[in-house]
């Protein structure tokens, strides 16, 4: 029994070591991209208001881009400052950003869309 498990260990060894390194670097490019997003997302959502007046205002016209983007803003910040929260305490598994543009920065032409599968 003491030789079978010394038989083991050897190789899970040689089969870890075997492992490329490039799996591992993936990994945490993605869990760190995650990280960042979330965390960025969480402090700037407050961005989406002026962006919001300024994508409403140019669909519309400024008198109802003014009210109508705030209202929209403020929706958009609360929906760009949960999907932060999420990413920042789901950040161990990689996945694609639930909001789009991943930044509240991005494109102000754009509007903010959720979970959606274009990138």
């Amino acid at each position: 029994m003491r030789k079978f498990n010394h038989m083991l260990l050897a190789s899970t060894l040689m089969f870890s070591v075997y492992a490329p390194i490039s799996y591992a670097e993936g990994y945490v490019s993605d869990v760190s991209a995650k990280f960042t997003r979330g965390t960025a997302n969480l402090f700037t959502g407050i961005g989406e208001v002026p962006k919001n007046i300024a994508y409403v205002s140019g669909k519309t016209n400024p008198v109802a881009g003014g009210p109508g983007g705030l209202i929209l803003g403020t929706l958009h910040t609360l929906g760009r400052t949960a999907t932060g929260i999420f990413d920042v305490i789901t950040s161990p598994i990689p996945t694609q950003s639930l909001i789009q543009p991943e930044y509240a920065w991005e494109d102000f032409k754009q509007p903010t869309t959720y979970f959606s599968s274009e990138k």
